[in-house]
C-alpha cells in the first residue's frame, strides 16, 4: 500500500489524500480484498512521519512588498549588519515555505474511521483516539481538510539524503577491514537527523544499538567501535556523537571519475596535471605547475592547452 501511495505521487507530482485514496482502491486487482480507507490513511501517516511524503507549499502565499519595503527602510537606519539581500521572487517563496511541523503534520484520525477500527480488533490503527465535544469536532473538520483540500507530495531530500547514505557506504566497503562492514552499516543506520543531507551523525549508543541486531556484533565494545569509527574518517568532538561528511566523500567520488576520463583521453601527463589542479583547488601558475610535476616545459604547455 505504501508503495502505490509513493508511486501515485511521484506520477502525479502532487495529489490530496482523497485523490490518493481512490487511485489506492482503483489499483487493487478484481477478486482480491480492497484496503479500507483508514487501513491506507495508517500507512499514509507512517510515510509522513519518516519525512518521505511532505504538504506542499502554500498556493497562495500572503506577501505585500509594500510592508516588505517598509521593513527594508526601517532596518537601513539601524545600525548596519552583515544581511543577505533577497530577490522578491525568494521572499514569496520564503513566504511560501512551511515550517517542518507543518510540512511533516499527519492526517488525524476522524471519529468514524476510529469507531471502525474498533470494531476491527485485529487492525488497530494508532493514534486513533476517541474524543468528546468540541476536540472530537475540530479533530473531524482538521481531517476532512486534509484530506480533501491538502495536497501532498514526495520530500525528494530525503530520499536523494538516502541515496547518498547508500552510495557512500557501497563506495567504501572493498576499501574497509575485515570485521568493519557490520560497524559501518550501523552508523549509517543509527542516523539521528535528516535536516542536514551533507552529512551523517550517529550517537555512539545508537551504533551499539544497531551493531546488536547483526551476526557477531553484540560481542563488540565501544572501546573497539571507537577507533575503527577514526580509521572510517568520522570525526567527534564529544566522543559520544560521530559524525561522516557526505559531500566531503561525494566529491572525492566524482573528482575520481573525471580524473579517470582526463587520463584515458589524454594520457599519463594530463592525468598528473589535472590531479594537481584538483587537490589544490586553486588557480596555479605554469612554472610551479613544471617544477610540482617535473615534466617537460613543452609537454606542460600542450597538456595544458588540450586540457583548457
Amino acid at each position: 500500500e505504501s508503495e502505490a501511495l509513493i508511486e501515485g505521487l511521484l506520477q502525479n507530482g502532487r495529489l490530496t489524500f482523497d485523490q490518493l485514496v481512490g487511485r489506492t482502491i482503483s489499483k487493487v486487482p478484481e477478486g482480491t480484498i480492497r484496503p479500507a480507507r483508514e487501513e491506507i490513511r495508517m500507512n499514509f501517516n507512517r510515510l509522513v512521519s519518516a519525512r518521505y511524503v511532505e504538504r506542499c507549499p502554500k498556493a497562495e502565499p500572503h506577501f505585500n512588498p509594500q510592508e516588505d519595503e517598509q521593513s527594508t527602510t526601517a532596518r537601513k537606519r539601524a545600525p548596519k549588519t552583515a544581511e543577505e539581500v533577497l530577490s522578491l521572487e525568494q521572499k514569496v517563496v520564503n513566504t511560501a515555505t512551511l515550517s517542518d511541523p507543518e510540512r511533516f503534520s499527519e492526517i488525524p484520525y476522524s471519529m468514524e474511521d476510529a469507531s471502525k477500527t474498533n470494531d476491527r480488533p485485529h487492525n488497530v490503527v494508532a493514534g486513533a483516539k476517541r474524543k468528546h465535544g468540541a476536540f472530537e469536532v475540530d479533530e473531524e473538520l482538521n481531517s476532512t481538510i486534509a484530506e480533501n483540500e491538502v495536497l501532498w507530495r514526495v520530500n525528494f531530500e530525503k530520499f536523494i539524503f538516502c541515496l547518498k547514505k547508500k552510495f557512500c557506504a557501497d563506495r567504501k566497503k572493498p576499501k574497509l577491514k575485515v570485521g568493519t562492514h557490520p560497524i559501518w552499516e550501523s552508523f549509517f543506520e543509527a542516523n539521528l537527523t535528516d535536516k542536514d543531507t551533507n552529512s551523517v551523525t550517529s550517537s555512539i549508543g545508537g551504533i551499539l544499538e544497531k551493531l546488536g541486531q547483526k551476526e557477531g556484533g553484540a560481542a563488540m565494545s565501544i572501546g573497539q567501535i571507537q577507533p575503527v569509527l577514526e580509521d572510517l574518517q568520522c570525526t567527534t568532538s564529544t566522543g559520544e556523537e560521530f559524525t561522516f561528511d557526505l559531500h566531503k566523500m561525494i566529491e572525492a567520488c566524482r573528482n575520481e571519475e573525471i580524473e579517470s576520463l582526463v587520463k584515458k583521453k589524454y594520457g599519463q601527463e594530463a592525468f598528473t596535471i589535472f590531479r594537481l589542479l584538483v587537490t589544490q583547488g586553486c588557480a596555479i601558475e605554469t612554472d610551479q605547475i613544471i617544477d610540482t610535476t617535473i615534466l617537460d616545459k613543452q609537454i606542460v604547455h600542450s597538456t595544458l592547452y588540450k586540457l583548457w
